[in-house]
């Protein structure tokens, strides 16, 4: 698991901008939660081997609430 801080959300909660620059891809069904999400929100982004598109589990720290995502 790796922690990032959320610099952006585009594209109507397609697409998160992590502050390294990465993007992430939102899986459609999570994209309205991933619009809630506000800019220097931490994330915690893990494997997960139940998706092989969306293969991502990105959570808010300290929360439960979490989407499925793949890198962009």
């Amino acid at each position: 698991m790796e922690q990032e801080t959320l610099i952006e959300v585009k594209e109507e909660g397609q697409t998160l901008v992590l502050m390294d620059g990465r993007e992430l891809s939102v899986d459609p069904r999570d994209r309205t939660t991933a619009m809630l999400w506000l800019p220097t929100t931490l994330l915690e982004i893990s494997h997960r081997d139940v998706d092989p598109i969306f293969n991502l589990r990105v959570k808010v720290s300290g929360t439960n609430e979490e989407i499925r995502a793949s890198w962009r």
